[in-house]
């Protein structure tokens, strides 16, 4: 999202030829501040509840805050935004449908599931299951809804057999593809207009009248 001077009448454009940078600046920084606004006020519409046990939370858009450290202002003598580059952000912003490529989309199912990815460094359902493997985990998997269990593996016992495993927990939920509705936080509102306006226009004033700052 940004803000651009677009016309500059002939009679204009000699005094502006440095263009107004600072105030561009300004406006850059308070368009990043406005898309931080937005996120942090929440934006519509709520979680699924499956988002929501997994983030243990109904905050949409937020989660690690890798989002809104990303987004960075930017500005030239005529113009200002604010943008990321996360490859997310697109479909964040504009909504859209994901698909599976290969085997389905592997969803957490759960917080549990993202406490024993931090916990084993895996960065992927594969890495994690080979690591749970190792440590005595076993598997399986429930067509009718299609989701990925997990349970710890009785402990061997001196006499013979096996103690009690551990009580199944699901692991991932499988799915051929997920909806992303379109949470827009990259945009201009009333508010933000109201303050943008009045800057620029400032701005534009004070270096048509020769005023050092703009």
């Amino acid at each position: 999202m940004g803000v651009k001077v677009v016309r500059r009448p002939p009679p204009c454009a000699p005094l502006l030829s440095r263009g107004i940078p600072e105030t561009m600046r300004r406006a850059a920084a308070y368009l990043r501040s406005g898309a931080d606004r937005k996120i942090k006020s929440g934006v519509p519409p709520a979680n699924s509840p499956l988002t929501e046990r997994v983030k243990q939370g109904g905050l949409t858009l937020r989660d690690s805050g890798d989002l809104m450290r990303s987004i960075a202002p930017h500005s030239g003598a005529f113009w200002a935004d604010a943008s990321t580059a996360k490859k997310q952000a697109r479909i964040l912003q504009e909504g859209g449908v994901i698909r599976a490529k290969g085997k389905g989309l592997w969803i957490p199912a759960g917080a549990q599931t993202r406490k024993l990815m931090k916990q084993y460094g895996a960065k992927t359902p594969g890495q994690l299951i080979s690591a749970m493997e190792a440590a005595g985990y076993g598997f399986f998997f429930t067509p009718r809804t299609k989701v990925y269990c997990a349970y710890k593996k009785g402990r061997a016992r001196k006499k013979g057999g096996t103690g009690p495993g551990g009580k199944p927990f699901a692991l991932f939920v499988v799915r051929s593809s997920v909806t992303i509705p379109a949470r827009p936080f990259l945009h201009i509102d009333k508010q933000d207009e109201a303050y943008l306006v009045p800057l620029i226009r400032s701005g534009i004033i004070r270096e048509l009248k020769g005023g050092r700052r703009t």
